[in-house]
């Protein structure tokens, strides 16, 4: 193992979009059993350190593979293409004003009569269009060049606003138990 590995090395995974998740985590466990700075306790100081790195790399590896959205733009930069936060601005307006809209019904939820119900259609909304999303990053990153990558990060942008939607989402859902 190198840490100069990709992540998807470091798993010894294909490097593509869909993993298998058991494999991954399977994997997972082997490298932190190998790796785990407990184990070189008794190591010197440069095996101690050696070993804290490797930890730190395999979790943030971990980390980046089991997000579906921290992949995709790993991905990308694998591949030389970075998201410009700064580009929103060109984003396919019907997707915008959706996104709109949605914020919108998460403001009015808590005066609806029934805004756990509420919730979790916007919820179940939501992952369908994640999925979407995914189920198309994952064909434009299959064959990624020049002329696809501005589609690919678009849909990685897309990607972005959706799980920040659904992170508002769940936040929404805490503070309305805790109430």
């Amino acid at each position: 193992m190198s840490l100069t590995d990709n992540y998807f090395q470091l798993y010894d995974l294909p490097e593509q979009y869909s993993l298998d998740d058991n494999a991954l985590r399977v994997t997972y466990r082997d490298l932190q059993r190998k790796t785990h700075p407990d184990k070189f306790a008794h190591a010197s100081q440069q095996e101690q350190l050696l070993a804290v790195q490797y930890a730190a790399i395999i979790n943030d590896a971990y980390d980046v593979l089991t997000s579906s959205l921290k992949r995709a733009i790993y991905m990308l930069k694998l591949k030389g293409f970075e998201i410009d936060p700064q580009q929103s601005a060109a984003m396919d307006p019907l997707f915008l004003m959706r996104q709109m809209e949605l914020r919108e019904e998460l403001e009015n939820v808590s005066r609806v009569d029934d805004p756990e119900t509420a919730l979790e259609k916007i919820s179940e909304q939501l992952e369908r269009e994640l999925e979407d999303l995914e189920e198309g990053f994952a064909a434009q990153v299959e064959v990624l060049n020049d002329s696809n990558a501005v589609a690919a990060q678009d849909t990685v942008k897309k990607m972005q606003f959706v799980v920040k939607v659904q992170s508002e989402v769940e936040h929404l859902e805490h503070e309305l138990l805790d109430v």
